[in-house]
C-alpha cells in the first residue's frame, strides 16, 4: 500500500467540497422532511439538482454564475420550501406518520457510521495513493474537457448548457455542443471558494466518489429494512471493487461516476413517495423524487436511464406482492416524471439534440460471453487477477438469497446491467450496439453499474456469516448449560445485543483482513495507470505552460497540437488554445486547416487567413502525446527549421514559437533568434 501525500491545503479543498455537497442539499432535504441516512445520502443529489437547474436558467437571464449567486439560490429555495411546508402544516395540520422501518439500535447505527467512515477513508487512500498528489493531472481523454469547462464557467460566469463546448468548438457557424453541467457548476464554486488549481478541484471530488457510493448503499439497505451488518458490509465491499475505480482513472468519467454513486438514492426517494398513504402525504416525497431525477439528469442523461433500470426490479417486486398498488403508483411516477421534465426542459432538449452523437462511438466486443460472465462473478474485468474474497462472499449471499427479504430485487438489477455488459463485451451485431448505445457501448461503464447492486449481495453474504457465528455461539452456550436446541434463544435481550454487535465487528474486520485491506494495493495500482509524469502532461510541460501564460497577451489564442498535452493550457493558465480537447470531431474549418497545413503559412493565403481569423500569434508544441500511437499533426511538422517562426520559450518538453510576419528579416538559428538555449528538439512522433 502506498501512503499518499496529503497536506493541510489539500484537506481544506476536500473539506470545502464535502461542505458544498452536503450543506445546501442537506438543508433543503431537512426542510423538505428528509431525515436520517436518507437525508445525508440524498444531500449531494439535491445540491446537484438545484445547481444544474439554476446555472442554465441564470445564463438565460444574463446572471453570472458565481459562489454568491449559487449560495443565494439555495437560500431562496430553502426559505421558500420551509415557508410552504409551514403554511401547509398550519392549514392542513401535521402530516401523516411515515411507514415504520425496523429500527437499528444506537450501537448498530454507530457501527454503520464507522463502516462508512472507513469506506470514505479507503476511497481517499486508494485514489490519492494512485495519483500521489491532489493536484495531479488526470492523464486521459475526458478530464481535460471537464477541467476546461470549469475554467470557462469560472472566467465567464456562463452557466449555460452549451457554453463549455466553446472551449473546443468555438468557430462561427459551428453547431452548438450540449453537455449537462451540474458537476462543473458545483466544481466552479469550490474552485472559487478555495482558489485551488483545477486539477486539485477535480481530484478533491474524485476521492469522495467511492465513499458516496457506500453511503448511498447504506441508505438503500436502511430504507428497505435491511440489517445493519448488510449495510456496513456493502459500503466496505463497494470501495474494494476495482471496476468502481476504473471509472475514475479511465476517462475519467467524473459526472457519470458521480451519477452512479447517487443512483441508489433515487430508489429510496421512489419508495418514500409510493409508501405515502394519501395523495396529500405523497406531494412532499413526490417533489423530492422529482428533484432527485432532475439531479441525475443534470449530471448525466445516461445515468437517469440507468437509474430507471436500477429501480424497475424494486417496483416489480413491490407490485408482484400487491398488484392492486400498481395503477395508483404508476400514476404518481408519471406525475413526478412530468415535474422533473418541466424543471429540466433545457437539459432534455439538449439531450435529444445530441443523441445522434452516440453513433460516432463504438468500442470493440472482444470477449466471449463466458469470459464476460466470469469477469462479473470474479470481479476481474480489465485485469489478469480476480478479487477472490468478494466472489466468496457473493457466493454465500447467493446461496442464502431468500433471506434478503425486501432487498431481493437487487439481484435482478445486477442481472439487467450484467446482461448489457455481456452484450457490449461479446456481441458485435448492430442490435447489440443499439441497446448499449446509451452507455456509448462502453462495457467499463456497464460493469460498474453491475457491481454496485452486487455489493449488497456481498454484504448479505457477510451478514449471513455473522448470523451463523451467532447461532453457533448460542448453541455452544446452551449446550454448556445443558439446554436443548429448541430452547433457543436463551440469552437476555441485552446479551443478544452485545453478542450481535461483537460478532458483527469481528466478521467485518475478518472481511477487511481477508480482502487484503479491501484490496487497497490492487486498486491503487489501477489508479496509477493515468497519472504522474505523462503520458500527455509532464511537470516540465506544466512549468512551460505557466511560462507561456506570462508571454502570450490576454485574449490571444495559441495554436497547438490536438494530440499532445497542450490541450490543458486553458485549464491550467486561462490562455485559450486552438485545440481545447483531444476530440477533433466537428471542429471548425479554420482549426482543421491549420492542423493539416499550418507549415505552409508563408505560401498559402488560406492558412494566413485562418491564423488571422483565430487571432493566433504563437504556436505551442509539447513532447507528450495522450495516445502511444499518436503522431504530430501534419501541419505542425517541420517547424523547427521554419525561418518565419521565432522560439520565445523552450524547455525539454515544451516549445513556444512566435509567428513572424511574411517577409520580415529572420535569423537562421532558432536559439539565437529567441535569445534562449536551443535545448533538445521535440520529436514529431509520440512523446
Amino acid at each position: 500500500m502506498i501512503i499518499p501525500q496529503f497536506g493541510v491545503a489539500d484537506s481544506v479543498v476536500v473539506i470545502a467540497y464535502v461542505a458544498a455537497l452536503l450543506l445546501p442539499g442537506g438543508l433543503l432535504g431537512f426542510v423538505g422532511g428528509l431525515r436520517g441516512w436518507t437525508l445525508v445520502a440524498s444531500a449531494p443529489l439535491a445540491t446537484y439538482a438545484v445547481s444544474g437547474i439554476a446555472g442554465p436558467l441564470y445564463a438565460a437571464m444574463g446572471i453570472r454564475w458565481s459562489t454568491v449567486s449559487w449560495a443565494l439560490t439555495f437560500v431562496v429555495v430553502i426559505v421558500v420550501v420551509a415557508g410552504v411546508r409551514l403554511l401547509v402544516r398550519r392549514l392542513r395540520g401535521a402530516p401523516e406518520p411515515r411507514p415504520e422501518i425496523p429500527p437499528w439500535s444506537l450501537a448498530a447505527q454507530l457501527a454503520v457510521v464507522a463502516a462508512v467512515v472507513v469506506a470514505v477513508g479507503t476511497g481517499l487512500v486508494v485514489i490519492l495513493g494512485g495519483i500521489r498528489t491532489l493536484g495531479a493531472i488526470p492523464q486521459d481523454w475526458d478530464a481535460v474537457f471537464h477541467a476546461n469547462g470549469i475554467r470557462y464557467i469560472s472566467e465567464t460566469g456562463d452557466g449555460s448548457l452549451y457554453g463549455m463546448g466553446l472551449t473546443n468548438w468555438y468557430e462561427p457557424g459551428a453547431p452548438p455542443i450540449f453537455y449537462p453541467n451540474a458537476y462543473h457548476l458545483l466544481a466552479t464554486v469550490v474552485h472559487e471558494m478555495t482558489g485551488a488549481t483545477i486539477p486539485a478541484v477535480l481530484n478533491a471530488h474524485t476521492v469522495l466518489i467511492p465513499g458516496m457510493i457506500g453511503l448511498s448503499l447504506v441508505a438503500l439497505v436502511r430504507r428497505f429494512g435491511g440489517r445493519p451488518i448488510v449495510a456496513a458490509a456493502a459500503a466496505l465491499a463497494v470501495v474494494a471493487v476495482s471496476s468502481v475505480y476504473d471509472l475514475l482513472w479511465r476517462g475519467p468519467l467524473l459526472p457519470f461516476a458521480t451519477g452512479v454513486a447517487l443512483t441508489p438514492v433515487l430508489v429510496v426517494l421512489v419508495v418514500d413517495m409510493l409508501d405515502a398513504r394519501t395523495l396529500r402525504s405523497a406531494v412532499r416525497p413526490a417533489l423530492l423524487f422529482a428533484l432527485g431525477m432532475a439531479g441525475l439528469l443534470c449530471l448525466h442523461p445516461a445515468i437517469l436511464i440507468g437509474a430507471v433500470l436500477f429501480t424497475v426490479p424494486a417496483l416489480l417486486q413491490r407490485w408482484w406482492s400487491a398488484p392492486g398498488r400498481a395503477p395508483r403508483e404508476i400514476g404518481l411516477l408519471l406525475v413526478a416524471g412530468v415535474l422533473a421534465a418541466l424543471g429540466c426542459a433545457a437539459q432534455l432538449a439538449g439531450t435529444l439534440s445530441s443523441a445522434g452523437n452516440l453513433a460516432a462511438i463504438s468500442w470493440p466486443a472482444d470477449l466471449t460471453a463466458s469470459t464476460a460472465v466470469g469477469q462479473i462473478l470474479t470481479f476481474g474485468h480489465g485485469s489478469d487477477t480476480i478479487q477472490l474474497w468478494l466472489t466468496a462472499f457473493l457466493v454465500v449471499g447467493l446461496l442464502t438469497y431468500r433471506r434478503l427479504g425486501a432487498l431481493r430485487w437487487v439481484g435482478f438489477t445486477a442481472a439487467i446491467f450484467g446482461v448489457l455488459f455481456v452484450v457490449a463485451a461479446s456481441v458485435s451485431a448492430p442490435w447489440a450496439k443499439t441497446i448499449t448505445s446509451l452507455w456509448w457501448n462502453d462495457r467499463w461503464r456497464l460493469i460498474a453499474l453491475t457491481a454496485v447492486p452486487l455489493c449488497i449481495v456481498i454484504g448479505h453474504g457477510v451478514g449471513e456469516l455473522q448470523r451463523l457465528v451467532v447461532t453457533a455461539l448460542s448453541r455452544v452456550a446452551d449446550a454448556a448449560r445443558h439446554r436443548p436446541p429448541e430452547a433457543l434463544p436463551s440469552q437476555s435481550a441485552t446479551t443478544q445485543r452485545v453478542l450481535a454487535v461483537a460478532t458483527s465487528v469481528v466478521v467485518l474486520v475478518l472481511f477487511v483482513v481477508l480482502t487484503n485491506g479491501l484490496y487497497v494495493s490492487r486498486d491503487q495500482a489501477r489508479m496509477m495507470q493515468n497519472s504522474g509524469e505523462g503520458p500527455a502532461v509532464s511537470g516540465l510541460e506544466i512549468a512551460g505552460m505557466q511560462e507561456i501564460a506570462r508571454i502570450v497577451p490576454p485574449g490571444e489564442r495559441v495554436l497547438n497540437d490536438r494530440g499532445d498535452g497542450s490541450t490543458w493550457l486553458y485549464a491550467l493558465t486561462g490562455v485559450e488554445s486552438v485545440a481545447g480537447h483531444y476530440d477533433g470531431f466537428r471542429t471548425g474549418p479554420d482549426a482543421m486547416l491549420l492542423a493539416q497545413s499550418f507549415n505552409r503559412y508563408p505560401d498559402d493565403p488560406a492558412v494566413r487567413a485562418a491564423v488571422q481569423q483565430l487571432g493566433i500569434q504563437y504556436v505551442q508544441l509539447d513532447a507528450g502525446f495522450l495516445r502511444s500511437d499518436a503522431t504530430r499533426a501534419p501541419g505542425l511538422t517541420g517547424l523547427e527549421d521554419a525561418a518565419w517562426l521565432t522560439v520565445v520559450y523552450r524547455n525539454p518538453d515544451v516549445v513556444l514559437y512566435r509567428i513572424d510576419p511574411p517577409g520580415a528579416e529572420q535569423e537562421t538559428s532558432a536559439g539565437s533568434r529567441a535569445g534562449v538555449p536551443a535545448g533538445p528538439l521535440l520529436s514529431d512522433g509520440s512523446g
